[in-house]
């Protein structure tokens, strides 16, 4: 649509195969999704042939890998080397250009664009044996510790334990196969627990609609978080963890409601389960929000602008 021809290169590991094809592409511009995990790569192509780097960071570079001795240096190298830095949100730009100010000049702020592929119709109440008028917590967040699966499980057993005959709904895949361990061991015998492996994209719209309330439970995050986005599109509502990355799309009481623990995780989940007026009040809003600030079209063209600069 916008004149753009992409090729999308996994970097974990880089394969010889893949690499002469990026090479053979011959891009004018490279483009890094998170600077320590693709960026490292990313750079040695840059140089290689000669093309400007753009970086997207996101809530795992400036909250884990930049603050990890390790990893910083690298991490520094790849933004310092680049000719632009994107990020989702400007409290994720605050925090970068506080660690470097040097870098204040190449970072830009682009909202994240929501859009669904065509959807197939998917019944995951049947499909998991949930009753339709059972509440259905959902975490669509991939198996990692950052994500705290074990939190979402905590605060609807807590919310169980008030009454409520809630069901919990994990979505996303196996990254980290010891919070796997942690979380299967919490769920045995748990018949109101579910785990529905990486859904594809193409069924998530049913998932998102068979919930009653969509979780954020992550210890950190990069400012938008996609499944809040897609929650908030789809007239879902959001209950999140109340950390930085957050704060900016989930406004208390007013796109969404937020959480610093289990207790309060349970107790805000019975607040959207009981108050209809609530609940409506802050989907609508959220919806709304979405909807002014989140235009894939828009987002496409902002990208576009960066590239045509980095060019110059």
């Amino acid at each position: 649509m916008l004149g753009v021809t992409t090729q999308v290169v996994t970097t974990q590991p880089l394969t010889d195969d893949e690499r002469r094809r990026a090479i053979s592409f011959q891009p004018d511009i490279i483009h890094a999704f998170h600077a320590f995990k693709a960026g490292v790569v990313a750079l040695e192509l840059s140089r290689e042939i000669s093309a400007p780097l753009v970086v997207t960071i996101t809530g795992t570079d400036v909250h884990s890998d930049l603050l990890d001795h390790k990893r910083q240096e690298t991490v520094l190298q790849v933004l310092r080397a680049a000719a632009a830095i994107t990020v989702f949100a400007p409290a994720i730009a605050d925090e970068l250009v506080n660690l470097d100010s040097s870098l204040a000049t190449k970072v830009h702020t682009i909202p994240q664009g929501i859009w669904f592929p065509e959807q197939e119709i998917w019944d995951v109440r049947e499909h998991c044996s949930i009753p339709a008028d059972a509440p259905l917590l959902l975490l669509p967040a991939n198996i990692r510790k950052v994500k705290r699966p074990i939190l979402a499980f905590e605060g609807v057993r807590l919310l169980r334990q008030q009454g409520f005959n809630a069901y919990l709904a994990f979505v996303g895949a196996i990254l980290e196969t010891d919070e796997w361990e942690q979380l299967k061991a919490a769920m045995a015998n748990q018949k109101w627990t579910h785990y529905l492996g990486a859904v594809p994209m193409e069924r998530m719209a049913s998932v998102y609609q068979a919930a009653d309330i969509v979780l954020n439970t992550s210890e950190h995050e990069g400012g938008m978080a996609n499944a809040l986005l897609e929650a908030m599109w789809l007239r879902r509502p959001v209950l999140a963890s109340a950390v930085a990355g957050n704060l900016s799309l989930v406004r208390h009481e007013e796109t969404g409601l937020l959480f610093s623990d289990a207790n309060e995780l349970s107790e805000q989940a019975a607040r959207l389960l009981t108050n209809s007026a609530l609940r409506d009040r802050l989907v609508q809003t959220a919806h709304e929000w979405v909807r002014q600030n989140c235009d894939p079209i828009k987002e496409a063209r902002s990208y576009l602008q960066v590239y045509k600069r980095c060019r110059k």
